[in-house]
């Protein structure tokens, strides 16, 4: 009889010991399944980084490459102008009529600052890129209107251009700075293609947008000659792909527009027929009350 007490406490040990050992078993299983799915998650997560870092040393591979492309392109040609009529200065002034001279000086400025503003406009695209934090608060637009006609009235008064100005302007949400260089942009194009004389009519409209935010529609119409669907099609293009759409001297003030407006969580476009001018417009978020805050660009 004893004996098969002995037995059964033995085997219920051995039972009891496997039990706990499956157990513990069980235990070291679960640990190893939760360490394995933090590492996946973790190195889904380095992978994530690890792309976007790559996508982003990429694009500034291609967006370097179209700054060195346009600086050749856009600045060898008033270069090649400056250097040739210095050097008729240089060989004919001797011979050349006061009238002459003063003409051939007049085209060596035009040209210089030709290439002035082509370099600000490429300092103006670097530097949108570059700053990541953008201090966005409610826009007194009336005053950045009225800052940016004041910067081109000489360009107003050569042109005897007709710039029409609403009294009240929708509060939408950006970064007054940029928004005076979108505005800039926007109504030195208008004066340069609008009619003769030119004819500048800004606005602005509220618009909800497919996704239910509710923005302010920003624009410019000209009387100008207007845009065909394959010209307008050409206007908006990112900066790597300026060499391949130059649309009558457009291309890098609205490659510059575009990437000011997207930043700030906006939109560009253009409506226009030929013969019935055209109207650039640009979205901003529009204003919520005591609406300021930092705004984190990609």
């Amino acid at each position: 009889m004893l004996g098969f007490f002995t037995v059964a406490i033995v085997s219920w040990l051995s039972a009891h010991s496997l039990e706990n050992a499956l157990a513990d078993l069980r235990d070291i299983n679960e640990e190893l399944d939760q360490r394995v799915e933090e590492r996946t998650r973790e190195l889904a997560t380095m992978n994530q980084r690890l792309q976007a870092y790559t996508q982003e040393l990429e694009e500034s591979n291609a967006e370097l490459d179209a700054f060195v492309h346009t600086v050749a392109h856009d600045l060898k040609g008033p270069m090649s102008i400056i250097s040739g009529f210095s050097e008729l200065l240089i060989e004919r002034s001797h011979r050349w009529s006061r009238e002459k001279i003063q003409d051939t000086s007049r085209r060596i400025k035009r040209t210089s600052k030709k290439m002035t503003n082509i370099i600000d406009e490429l300092l103006w695209l670097a530097s949108v890129r570059k700053q990541k934090n953008i201090d966005v608060e409610p826009l007194p637009m009336d005053e950045i209107v009225a800052e940016a006609i004041e910067r081109l009235q000489e360009m107003i008064a050569a042109h005897q251009a007709d710039i029409i100005v609403p009294a009240l302007w929708p509060v939408a949400v950006g970064y007054a700075p940029w928004i005076e260089e979108v505005w800039i942009n926007y109504i030195s194009n208008a004066i340069k293609y609008g009619g003769n004389p030119p004819r500048v009519e800004l606005g602005a409209t509220k618009i909800r947008e497919d996704d239910g935010q509710s923005m302010v529609r920003f624009w410019i119409r000209d009387n100008g000659a207007g845009l065909s669907e394959e010209e307008q099609a050409q206007l908006f293009t990112q900066f790597t792909q300026l060499q391949m759409s130059r649309l009558r001297g457009y291309g890098l003030g609205l490659s510059i527009v575009q990437r000011i407006v997207e930043k700030l969580q906006g939109d560009v476009g253009v409506e226009s027929k030929p013969g019935q001018g055209s109207t650039f417009y640009f979205t901003l978020p529009i204003a919520d009350t005591d609406d300021h805050h930092i705004l984190q660009s990609d």
